[in-house]
């Protein structure tokens, strides 16, 4: 509605407003006034004015819309709305979740009815009130205590230049987003010809042997999301078929390490092993890049200096195996 102005309320307990009128309009809970603090206040309903004191008063309903200086309103609400449920130790009711944000019933019960149809809330005390949902307890089991990226790269430095020294190649340790693996670090062959791998480079993790080897660590329900999206060839030796790549998890992780046999690029192999944290969650791989003519005795030497210096940097960072392969 162009044309209707709005209220800044730096401060809405001292606001003039409030104090001219004795006090909030009616409906103006103490819960909203402090939902309100610092934001602006656009009426979506009639505005009354006093020409005496030529003040506007916001006439308070349930039409009105909290704007955010940052952000989408809807988004700003749920974040709200899931703090006050996990706050809550016994659940929260709708009643008093309406109270307690200041935002109308209908939609809060909307948001309420979307989050529960994705497990992110429940209903408990015979359908009474609400808490925290399942997924919850999901996307939390995915969060890496104490092996944060960032310790997981200081970690990997001094393990992995000392392993390319040793054997004169390049050593890459990656980590997954997504439907990729992202290059994170890497340590460079001191030989004069070796492979350049390029820190933040990406690849889907169907091609090549680190991706391979962080979905053979995935849940049997992410890698049928996965595979349903399409595997694309890079090479004629990438896996394209979902049944023949399933068939090929299985066998990687009954291994502990995966191989890439010229299937991210024409000439070249990699050795990819698992490096897991304090859950026996995999959150980064170590893989070594290679020239496909290597002999087999070479192949042996790499595959053994990246499988250790797995084990190594899992060690460092306090990981562990998972209980089964």
């Amino acid at each position: 509605m162009s044309g209707i102005p709005s209220i800044a309320v730096p401060s809405c307990e001292n606001h003039p407003v409030a104090h001219r009128l004795g006090g909030y309009p009616n409906g103006f809970t103490s819960s909203a006034k402090r939902v309100v603090s610092n934001v602006t206040l656009t009426p979506l309903s009639m505005l009354a004015q006093f020409s005496e004191v030529n003040i506007i008063i916001l006439i308070w309903n349930s039409e009105f819309m909290i704007e955010p200086k940052h952000g989408s309103p809807v988004v700003e609400k749920t974040a709200h709305l899931l703090e006050a449920v996990a706050d809550a130790k016994t659940g929260i009711s709708l009643a008093a979740l309406v109270d307690q944000l200041g935002v109308p019933r209908s939609t809060v019960y909307r948001i309420l009815n979307s989050l529960a149809a994705h497990g992110l809330v429940a209903r408990v005390n015979g359908g009474a009130s609400y808490e925290l949902g399942p997924k919850f307890v999901e996307l939390a089991r995915r969060i890496s205590p104490g092996a944060d990226r960032a310790t997981v790269i200081e970690a990997a430095k001094p393990i992995l230049t000392a392993a390319a020294d040793r054997i004169f190649e390049s050593f890459r340790l990656a980590a997954p987003e997504g439907n990729e693996m992202m290059t994170i670090f890497a340590a460079s062959s001191p030989g004069d010809y070796s492979l350049f791998i390029k820190v933040g480079s990406r690849s889907r993790k169907h091609v090549g042997a680190a991706g391979k080897l962080a979905l053979a660590y995935s849940d049997y329900g992410d890698i049928e999301s996965y595979c349903s999206g399409g595997l694309e060839s890079k090479t004629p030796y990438t896996i394209t078929d979902p049944e023949a790549l399933k068939e090929a998890l299985v066998e990687i992780r009954r291994n502990g390490c995966a191989e890439d046999n010229q299937e991210s690029n024409l000439g070249l192999r990699a050795f990819a092993a698992p490096v897991f944290d304090s859950e026996g969650r995999l959150v980064a791989t170590i893989s070594v890049p290679f020239i496909g003519e290597a002999t087999p005795d070479r192949a042996r030497a790499i595959k053994r200096e990246v499988v250790e210096s797995a084990a190594i940097l899992t060690k460092a960072i306090n990981g562990k195996q998972p209980l089964s392969k």
